[in-house]
């Protein structure tokens, strides 16, 4: 349950336009191709969002939140949690990699906005998850790199300890992690070639 005055808080984000407007933003971050992470004011903003290409957004905060209306309700995933270490984000990181997974493979021009408040810890989150499921990382490594493209970005201890364990579910995909760190061109194709191998893996199981 939330404390009083974080309560206080999110309900003048809710009800004055003045408060949203006024806030600091911290804008949206590219963190490898089709991706991006944000704030909570970012990802209201229609014209912003246009101009990015954003197709898909995961939110990640308890509250609701107003996504342009252009976003069609089935491009969208809301994961209604507290930026709390005692918070089970674990249960909703497989829905979420699968959801982002999905949507770049669907089409190169879509592009997927995951964010929360502030865009520092539960939406980092999880996108530090899709690429550990994604792209053979650590979990360490994936906020590192992470990190690298939005300085901001800090998980609290408790999601730390999360992807370890996240990581440790996907440990096929980092069997053979990079030998040397990568861009993000880099990083994107490995993506894609273990998608493609995931797919295949699925389709060979199919009696």
């Amino acid at each position: 349950m939330l404390n009083t005055s974080t309560s206080h808080r999110w309900a003048r984000v809710r009800t004055s336009t003045t408060t949203i407007n006024t806030s600091p933003r911290l804008g949206a971050s590219l963190i490898v191709p089709q991706l991006y992470l944000s704030d909570y004011f970012t990802a209201q903003d229609s014209s912003q969002l246009s101009r990015l290409g954003i197709t898909h957004v995961i939110s990640v905060l308890e509250f609701d939140v107003q996504i342009p209306e252009f976003i069609h309700e089935g491009n969208r995933m809301h994961i209604r949690i507290a930026d709390r270490p005692d918070s089970d984000i674990l249960i909703h990181l497989e829905k979420t990699t699968e959801f982002i997974r999905m949507a770049i493979k669907e089409n190169k021009d879509n592009c997927v906005l995951v964010h929360c408040f502030q865009g520092v810890s539960r939406s980092a989150t999880v996108v530090c998850a899709y690429l550990v499921a994604t792209a053979g990382m650590r979990a360490m490594q994936s906020i590192g790199f992470v990190q690298s493209k939005r300085k901001v970005v800090c998980p609290n201890n408790g999601f730390r300890q999360q992807l370890e364990m996240y990581m440790y579910s996907n440990y096929s995909a980092f069997m053979n992690p990079p030998k040397k760190d990568v861009g993000s061109e880099g990083i994107t194709a490995r993506i894609r070639s273990l998608s493609s191998h995931s797919d295949r893996a699925k389709t060979e199981d199919v009696p």
